[in-house]
């Protein structure tokens, strides 16, 4: 989709079926005073501007677009019919398929699509926790969050999302399906989305042609030798800093999938980071990490089922890197409209009874 068609569409959802949403879900049931376009782009369009905006600024806003409403009148706007517009709304806009500048790399093109997949959470007031869940237990409660999940295909600029679920749900029930990932295309994704299942069914022969993955190896999975020897990890690591080793190896006690093993040793400077993270999850979860886990801190470890003749081990290292990307994408969201921080000061803009319905953040 162009940009200009990336407008037109824009346009028409926050005109045409921002009025009939409105209607339908009973957020406005007469249009005489306000409708559901003004609502909505009030709304949107005020907070892109001010993140931290409150129910005067909006009937400022509106007094510009000729709609004339009180901040009492306004305010009462947010109700529960109100909430399923505005979410109504902002699904229908993240149906608007973006397409970014296409990467022209040779090492890319090997693939009919590169698909890079992530998430990130939002905390919300905790009067939503009802509609939108948290996570955590002793004294690290979220009880409301949102999280947000992405696509991009870099090779060819599609960007798919960001799908909404409960902050709580684990990146490996993300909503997107790998069944639509092409032939012939390459996954990347961190390491919370690491399932045996879920590389299982990547890896699926379908009519002779096969999908690929590139991800880090995850801690306590089983790794076999082809001839069915469990494989001890501190026998074939690379010791020299900055050495890298592969082996072909099977993965999973139960499902024994056919994997490149990928290792390279990293400085001890960036080992200490990554145990200090270790250890700082550990303890929010009221758990102690083993001695094994903080030492295998030292090594990046990757599991993939791309042949060597189509990916050498270096390339494969290179290629994981790309999942950076959709993290700056991420950063780059929240410090435009300060999402992070700003579902919480805006919480104060309304009642108590309004903000538990409140969802654009």
């Amino acid at each position: 989709m162009s940009v200009s068609q990336q407008a037109e569409a824009l346009k028409q959802i926050l005109e045409e079926e921002a009025g009939r949403l409105a209607r339908e879900t009973g957020c406005i049931e007469r249009e005489r005073v306000i409708s559901g376009a003004d609502f909505a782009q009030a709304l949107i369009l005020g907070w892109l501007q001010r993140p931290d905006e409150r129910v005067e600024g909006f009937v400022q806003l509106l007094s510009r677009r000729e709609v004339n409403v009180t901040a009492s009148g306004f305010s009462q706007r947010f109700t529960q019919a109100a909430a399923t517009f505005l979410q109504q709304v902002l699904e229908r806009l993240t149906q608007v398929q973006i397409q970014a500048e296409a990467v022209d790399v040779a090492l890319l093109r090997r693939f009919r699509a590169v698909i890079v997949e992530d998430s990130s959470s939002i905390l919300l007031p905790a009067e939503l926790a009802s509609i939108w869940q948290g996570w955590g237990n002793g004294e690290q409660v979220n009880a409301a969050a949102v999280k947000l999940f992405v696509r991009w295909d870099v090779l060819g600029g599609k960007l798919e999302g960001p799908r909404l679920t409960d902050g709580r749900q684990t990146d490996t029930k993300s909503p997107f399906n790998t069944d639509t990932l092409p032939d012939g295309g390459l996954y990347l994704a961190d390491l919370g989305f690491f399932s045996l299942g879920r590389l299982t069914g990547l890896a699926h022969r379908t009519e002779g042609s096969k999908r690929f993955f590139v991800m880090r190896w995850q801690y306590g999975t089983g790794l076999f030798t082809r001839s069915g020897h469990q494989i001890e990890l501190r026998g074939v690591l690379p010791q020299r800093d900055g050495e890298a080793k592969g082996m072909g190896v099977l993965l999973g006690k139960q499902v024994r999938l056919p994997v490149r093993l990928i290792m390279i040793r990293v400085s001890e400077k960036v080992a200490e980071q990554r145990r200090k993270h270790i250890r700082e999850r550990a303890q929010d979860h009221s758990t102690r990490p083993s001695e094994e886990l903080l030492y295998l801190a030292g090594w990046t470890i990757v599991v993939s089922n791309v042949p060597h003749a189509r990916l050498s081990l270096p390339e494969a290292l290179v290629l994981l890197r790309l999942r950076w990307q959709i993290e700056r994408l991420f950063r780059l969201w929240k410090n435009m409209v300060r999402l992070t921080n700003g579902a919480r000061r805006n919480a104060g803009a309304f009642s108590a009874s309004s903000t538990r319905n409140w969802l654009l953040w």
